[in-house]
């Protein structure tokens, strides 16, 4: 009887290391998966947040955009006065 038993004990550890060999020991730290999504978009020219300029930049193009004086209606190419 305790020959089953030790039997089904190493079969079902064989089978479980098996199906898991592939897999880490354990999964990486939350710091882990948050450096490497950060990197990762950091790279990723296709993320829309990549685009998106600093918050300095986007606050001096905003003060500028007011700032700006607006030109007269009409055409302002020189050839045509």
């Amino acid at each position: 009887m305790i020959t089953v038993w030790v039997v089904l004990g190493v079969s079902g550890i064989v089978v479980q290391l098996y199906r898991e060999k592939s897999r880490p020991f354990f999964p990486p730290s939350p710091y882990v998966m948050w450096k490497q999504e950060r990197e990762r978009r950091k790279t990723n020219v296709l993320d829309p947040s990549h685009h998106k300029p600093s918050l300095s930049a986007r606050i001096l193009g905003r003060i500028r955009q007011l700032t700006q004086r607006t030109e007269p209606a009409g055409e302002t190419t020189p050839l045509l006065l």
